[in-house]
């Protein structure tokens, strides 16, 4: 037991060692950014207009293309038949 508490204290004097030799003499100071707002604005504009575009692509492909729509079945019996299904009764 006590060589493993050894190892554990070696190995963290080591780590100390190399952070305090390895460590940068002046780390730089977080300073407050303006925002561009005209450049972030046009970001916007941009992403929409291309939005816009793959919009107008498919509803051109809706409007010029038949579209072919399967309907898988839900019916999960093993007989496959389609059996006869509940109805409901008005109330009142």
């Amino acid at each position: 037991m006590r060589t493993v508490l050894t190892v554990i204290a070696v190995l963290l004097t080591v780590i100390a060692v190399e952070l305090a030799f390895h460590a940068p003499s002046s780390t730089p100071r977080a300073e407050a950014q303006i925002p561009d707002t005209a450049l972030q604005r046009k970001y916007l504009l941009d992403e929409a207009r291309e939005t816009n575009r793959h919009l107008s692509a498919i509803l051109e492909h809706l409007r010029t293309k038949p579209v072919k729509v399967e309907l898988p079945t839900t019916d999960t019996r093993k007989s496959g038949a389609a059996g006869q299904r509940p109805t409901t009764q008005p109330r009142g």
